[in-house]
């Protein structure tokens, strides 16, 4: 299994039982695939470094976990239809 960091932006105006809801969600893409998440968190809401769908801040979170390599496109397609998803990237670590 490889491990990944996700990195998501949500919306400014996202409540926190939302984003809870979110974390929940990824959570269960990346158990239901075969993976596990070893930290979830939240980093602030900060200021973006440009507008992004008229927003000026995003809340930032970031999801470590392991995986097999089919994993992160399924993240992908799921937080692309996500409304309160403004950008995500998955990254891979190095091993």
């Amino acid at each position: 299994m490889k491990k990944y960091d996700l990195v998501s932006i949500l919306r400014p105006t996202t409540e926190d039982n939302t984003v809870e809801e979110i974390h929940k969600n990824i959570t269960e893409i990346i158990t239901s695939n075969g993976g596990k998440v070893e930290e979830q968190g939240v980093w602030k809401k900060r200021k973006l470094a440009y507008q992004i769908d008229t927003f000026d801040e995003g809340i930032y979170t970031i999801t470590t976990f392991e995986g097999p390599a089919n994993l992160p496109n399924e993240l992908d397609r799921v937080l692309k239809i996500s409304d309160d998803v403004i950008r995500h990237k998955v990254l891979k670590m190095e091993s």
